[in-house]
């Protein structure tokens, strides 16, 4: 029944961001869309898009709080148990960026990476200063919704033994990874290999919340630093390996070396945690 509820909210809250953008795209004279497949690139219809989605996971994370009777204060203790886990949240930094930066090194070496600047100047210092305040309430946020009420009510709908956590791993895995293809991409967007790449490091970021006690510490952490490091890597340089290889700029991990990486990760968070 839990994850019907919040089945029944994502769908309202989508539905209220359609409707948003819909009077949006009248406003500028674009044809209407489905929920975020417009290709108008309009200032008002992007970043309204961007604060809907925002107020999306805020929706599903406090509205699922109150259906379910236990609360914004309850949830946010729950998933985020004091005392700070300090020692846990800097090794799944460290075995994520240290590891990042040897391995973008490496490709940088074999010839699979070449440093060409992106943008202008000024532009470029804009978006890094972007780059170090964006990650970590993007991951809070998705966390939140994926890992704290998607996987959460997943893990209480069914019986308790390693084999149905894993099954719930998996499930909320492929809603994390399905999600991110709700936007519109270019036609020559590639699917399968990054929907792979999500999906793996999705298995990855609720294996960090189930080893952390099922707190949110771990996967926020994993997943932010993730985030910072390929978008930074994205200003600076091109991928020259194939996609088989090395996954694209904006899925890395999709990629051998980079689904190998994940797999450090998840065996690093297994031993050291």
């Amino acid at each position: 029944m839990n994850i019907l509820v919040v089945a029944a909210i994502a769908v309202s809250a989508l539905l209220v961001l359609w409707a948003v953008q819909s009077v949006v795209l009248t406003l500028v004279g674009e044809p209407l869309a489905l929920p975020l497949r417009f290709t108008t690139q309009k200032p008002l219809v992007r970043y309204t898009s961007r604060v809907m989605v925002h107020i999306t996971w805020l929706t599903i994370l406090f509205g699922t709080a109150f259906a379910l009777d236990f609360g914004p204060r309850d949830f946010l203790h729950r998933t985020f148990p004091l005392p700070v886990p300090w020692r846990d949240i800097g090794i799944a930094f460290a075995v994520v960026f240290f590891p990042s930066a040897l391995t973008y090194a490496m490709y940088f070496k074999l010839g699979w990476l070449r440093f060409e600047p992106q943008h202008d100047t000024a532009t470029r210092r804009a978006k890094l200063f972007r780059r170090f305040l964006g990650p970590l309430p993007l991951a809070t946020l998705e966390e939140g919704v994926f890992r704290g009420v998607i996987l959460e009510q997943i893990l209480r709908s069914l019986p308790q033994s390693q084999a149905y956590t894993a099954l719930a791993i998996l499930l909320s895995s492929a809603l994390f990874s399905s999600v991110h293809f709700i936007k519109r991409g270019s036609p020559d967007r590639p699917l399968w290999q990054p929907a792979y790449g999500l999906f793996i490091v999705g298995c990855l970021l609720g294996f960090a919340y189930v080893v952390g006690g099922r707190s949110l510490w771990l996967p926020i952490v994993v997943h932010a630093t993730f985030v910072f490091v390929y978008l930074v890597v994205k200003l600076y340089a091109i991928y020259q390996a194939p996609p088989w290889l090395v996954g694209y700029v904006d899925w890395p991990q999709s990629g051998l070396v980079g689904s190998l990486f994940v797999l450090w990760v998840g065996v690093a968070l297994a031993v050291l945690i």
